[in-house]
């Protein structure tokens, strides 16, 4: 059985990757709604590893964990990813039950030791200013106790238009039952009142199979090494697929079974004979080789490379992983050469978008790299590495201000300052002086030299996780 699974997961992993792109525009607008149990680990985790979703905020809900415990695990869990800009509120004490509480915490304090409760804003404030800020609708993933949702929408009820659904695990039946629904019965009946779509999850006996750690431990990328740690230490009675099922039914609905129970509201079941551990692989398998525009893939070795490129190609996707090696390719090719600051233009594009977690064309740049040489370079490594284009119009280069390698991010009504940090800069305008110095600007030799210290000390050394300064503006 595990060589045929091994097989299946081989073909889905290629036949996936022509459907996912390292810039996609995301297919869903969502906010999650979490109590922090196991099960929504795992579905965090799935949305997180996916490109299809805008995670404008999380928020968390009594259950399960008190929503300020919650909180601080999931931001734990968020910094694993990287995706440390997803913002994250605080749910009222509704007096949910905590008999799972100490299951829970049993593999949250296994991933993170001494949490540190930080004050966060109030979950419905959040949620409200998520939904009101995206252009579009929002799909709200309750993976808890529906008590957020319903006092958000009693407070501000004109959010009710702008949700497209709500989905929720319930163990649904005939009617709602479980864990999530008992904690606030009241919440479901206030919610049904208001007429926005809700869709629940029955009950689902599936489990993953025995060989799914095995699959994970072969995936390289974050999501399925830290799910590795967590199935290192899971139970028989922690393995079922509960909560998850949302990201599965958004990503793959035609494994599930949608009945009417009224005019807006569905009941959500898994297709008898339905394996979704293939699925969720393919999931996690982020860091893939993607297809493109024009082309399939870019190479990564071979004589399609050039040779001190190619010399040190698995290196640079080893450390920095397919996305960034494609991404300061593409950068350099449209630059005409290997540069300092294009490279870390490129870096701090994609690392906006990590984030962030948002698609294309989802937010705004406004730089402030100018437009003089070497350091307004840095505008094109940010084109490249957010997929926002002077040409499509959603990046600008302030002049007013003083010129350096930053740019302003707007998205979803806030503002993120990402400035490259002062010893960097410091570094580069070393570097260029010394060899503008040794070589003079017009010599073949400088732009030689050039080319091996970016690609060795800018491409190679530096991680775009420590580049750079990160601040929200308020």
């Amino acid at each position: 059985m595990k060589e045929l699974v091994l097989i299946i997961f081989s073909v889905i992993i290629v036949s996936q990757t022509n459907n996912l792109y390292a810039h996609k525009r995301a297919k869903y607008n969502i906010v999650i709604d979490t109590d922090a149990g196991i099960d929504d680990f795992r579905a965090i985790t799935y949305f997180c590893a996916s490109k299809d979703f805008n995670i404008n905020c999380i928020s968390t809900v009594d259950g399960v964990l008190e929503p300020q415990i919650g909180a601080e695990y999931i931001s734990r869990l968020l910094n694993v990813y990287h995706h440390e800009g997803v913002p994250i509120g605080t749910g009222s004490n509704f007096e949910a039950s905590k008999q799972y509480s100490k299951h829970a915490l049993f593999y949250w304090e296994k991933m993170f030791k001494d949490i540190i409760i930080q004050p966060r804003p109030p979950a419905i404030d959040l949620l409200d200013l998520s939904i009101k800020n995206e252009k579009g609708r929002t799909i709200i993933i309750a993976l808890g106790p529906l008590s957020n949702i319903a006092e958000l929408l009693e407070k501000y009820p004109e959010n009710a238009m702008k949700i497209e659904t709500i989905l929720w695990y319930c163990n649904f039946t005939d009617k709602p039952d479980g864990y999530n629904y008992k904690q606030n019965i009241k919440a479901y009946e206030y919610i049904i009142k208001t007429k926005v779509p809700l869709k629940m999850f029955s009950g689902s006996e599936q489990t993953y199979m025995e060989d799914f750690l095995q699959i994970c431990n072969e995936i390289n990328s974050v999501y399925a090494k830290t799910l590795s740690v967590f199935f290192a230490v899971q139970t028989k009675h922690s393995s079922y697929y509960w909560d998850e099922l949302s990201a599965l039914y958004l990503l793959y609905p035609t494994i599930f079974q949608e009945d009417i129970i009224s005019d807006f509201t569905r009941k959500i079941t898994l297709k008898s004979g339905t394996i979704p551990d293939i699925l969720v692989t393919s999931i996690l398998n982020s860091d893939k080789p993607d297809e493109g525009v024009v082309f399939n893939e870019i190479p990564i070795s071979g004589y399609m490379l050039k040779t001190d490129i190619d010399n040190i190609s698995q290196q640079l996707i080893e450390k920095h992983g397919y996305a960034e090696f494609k991404i300061v390719s593409l950068t350099s090719e449209i630059h005409s050469h290997m540069g300092i600051y294009s490279i870390l233009g490129a870096k701090t594009g994609l690392r906006i978008m990590e984030y962030l977690h948002a698609g294309l064309d989802e937010i705004e740049l406004i730089s402030y790299a100018g437009f003089t040489p070497p350091i307004s370079c840095f505008n094109d490594g940010l084109q490249v590495g957010t997929g926002s284009t002077i040409g499509y119009g959603t990046i600008s280069v302030d002049t007013e201000l003083s010129v350096r390698p930053a740019v302003l991010v707007k998205y979803n009504g806030r503002e993120i300052l990402f400035s490259i940090k002062q010893e960097i800069i410091k570094k580069a305008e070393n570097d260029v002086s010394q060899l503008i110095k040794a070589h003079g600007l017009e010599s073949e030799m400088y732009w030689i030299k050039l080319r091996e210290i970016s690609i060795l000390n800018y491409w190679l050394e530096l991680s775009r996780f420590d580049i750079l300064e990160i601040e929200e503006i308020k």
